[in-house]
């Protein structure tokens, strides 16, 4: 449960391997979940697109979009910013260079208001 606690939490800072790891742990297992439950969705029901199908494939993009923006604010307190801030990633181009900005930016060196360096710690 430490793990999840790590991804669903919005205080604190997180480097850029960190936050590299957790995406992709996060995209891995959203995916993973999803076509295993969607699969057997299909198997059951034998509707690739029907209401269990796409219900499941929404439940599962909720918690891993949440699990993202929620690594993103982390992520963004690393570099000294708001966390208000990651509403950029959802305006279509901006939100795609913001995204890039998080995963190449270095991180304020020491602390800031929201907490210890990580690469300190």
């Amino acid at each position: 449960m430490d793990l999840f606690k790590e991804i669903f939490k919005t205080e604190g800072r997180l480097n850029r391997l960190s936050y590299l790891k957790y995406m992709l742990l996060l995209a891995l297992t959203a995916g993973l979940a999803t076509f295993v439950t969607s699969s057997m969705a299909t198997f059951l029901t034998g509707d690739p697109t029907g209401f269990l199908v796409n219900a499941i494939t929404g439940i599962w993009a909720l918690i891993a979009g949440t699990g993202n923006v929620m690594l993103m604010i982390r992520r963004a307190h690393d570099l000294g910013k708001s966390g208000w801030g990651v509403l950029l990633a959802f305006v279509p181009v901006i939100g795609m260079l913001f995204s890039i900005y998080l995963f190449c930016a270095r991180g304020q060196v020491g602390w800031n208001k929201y907490g210890a360096d990580p690469l300190e710690e």
